[in-house]
């Protein structure tokens, strides 16, 4: 499995296990000694992440001879220390990193990193006309991250802190502050996972909205977990349907619908989530006239807060690309929400006109 895999390095008995966790939540991977290296020169890999102690000049020399194996390969190198020292880091670039990264490390910004590197290596660089610089894309990786930890906590209950969370907002926040939707949208396109990039995609226009309503940071924080979770019930929705190139059929819209109901219920099961968080989850399909889903509620049976929800997930999904669909541009798709008469809050829609016009480029 080389060839689509990453070569994790390191000099103890196992990985270190933070490492190896991060990397296997996303990448085929696969660990190997210092000293195993040599028996395996022959192969292709993806990336090599060295995630070994050079502060040492046993260290250091030990791994220098070990990466000798590879000296007639392309393979770049991202390496990862204990600390910012200036001297591992120069030893790091000596001895070949395309990149260096030191603990404490977040997810986020290990994936960004090896996601850059593995697009480098393949001879497609991220062209920054399509995205952010380096420092600005931290909102996207921390909601991608922020998003398959929410996933695995639906599935398998597996814990979600309220300050994993609240971290995630809060770079998506810095994230928006400092550049426009037209770019948010161009790094959410990077993304694979339909399901991963409609979720991103209500994040940003939920923020973005919120900014321009005038709210405060703790209610962009509110609109920001909210768009992060209010499609969580997903998690309870086969894959293949979730991805599925064609058009659902009528079974499957039916079955595609109960992820609202899914979702209400994932948060109350395990708690510790706010009622408008929760109401997110399972109110983002109703309308104002009764036709929505799952519950079929009316007027003020529907908050404000899952309102502006309402509006960033119709708008998203209205622009988002379809094998089966066009994708309609901002200006049309706000057009088609001015029509959704006694399903909208009108004054809501009204404001998010200027939304739209921010992201006119879409078309």
């Amino acid at each position: 499995m080389s060839g689509d895999s990453i070569l994790l390095v390191h000099d103890g008995v196992a990985p270190r296990p933070d490492i190896l966790g991060f990397l296997l939540n996303r990448y085929k991977v696969l660990p190997r000694r210092v000293r195993d290296l040599v028996g395996i020169r022959n192969e292709n890999y993806l990336l090599m992440v060295v995630d070994c102690r050079i502060g040492r000049t046993s260290d250091l020399r030990e791994l220098t001879e070990a990466l000798k194996a590879f000296a007639q390969k392309s393979i770049r190198k991202l390496f990862i220390s204990d600390g910012p020292d200036r001297g591992t880091t120069l030893s790091a670039e000596a001895i070949g990193a395309a990149a260096h990264l030191h603990r404490p490390l977040e997810a986020s910004s290990l994936y960004f990193s090896v996601d850059q590197l593995i697009l480098a290596g393949m001879g497609r660089p991220v062209d920054p006309a399509r995205g952010l610089p380096a420092q600005k894309a931290r909102g996207l990786y921390a909601g991608i991250d922020i998003t398959e930890r929410i996933l695995q906590f639906a599935i398998t209950g597996q814990k979600l802190s309220q300050d994993e969370l609240y971290s995630a907002g809060d770079a998506l926040i810095e994230t928006m502050t400092e550049t426009s939707l037209a770019d948010w949208v161009r790094l959410v396109k990077l993304h694979h996972s339909r399901t991963y990039r409609h979720s991103l995609l209500v994040t940003g226009i939920v923020v973005g909205f919120g900014m321009h309503l005038g709210f405060g940071h703790s209610d962009l924080r509110r609109v920001a977990l909210a768009g992060l979770l209010h499609d969580i019930g997903k998690a309870c929705i086969p894959v293949d349907l979730l991805e599925k190139p064609d058009q659902l059929t009528p079974d499957e819209h039916i079955i595609m619908k109960r992820h609202a109901a899914a979702g209400r219920e994932i948060l109350r099961k395990h708690g510790g989530f706010s009622p408008d968080l929760v109401d997110a989850a399972g109110q983002h399909h109703e309308f104002l006239d009764g036709s929505g889903y799952p519950d079929g509620l009316m007027g003020s049976s529907i908050s404000d807060f899952v309102r502006l929800v309402t509006i960033a997930d119709i708008f998203s999904a209205l622009i988002e690309e379809r094998s089966y669909k066009s994708q309609l541009s901002a200006l049309d798709a706000y057009a088609i929400m001015q029509g959704m008469k006694g399903q909208l809050d009108p004054a809501l829609v009204s404001a998010f006109a200027h939304v739209a016009q921010q992201s006119s480029f879409v078309g």
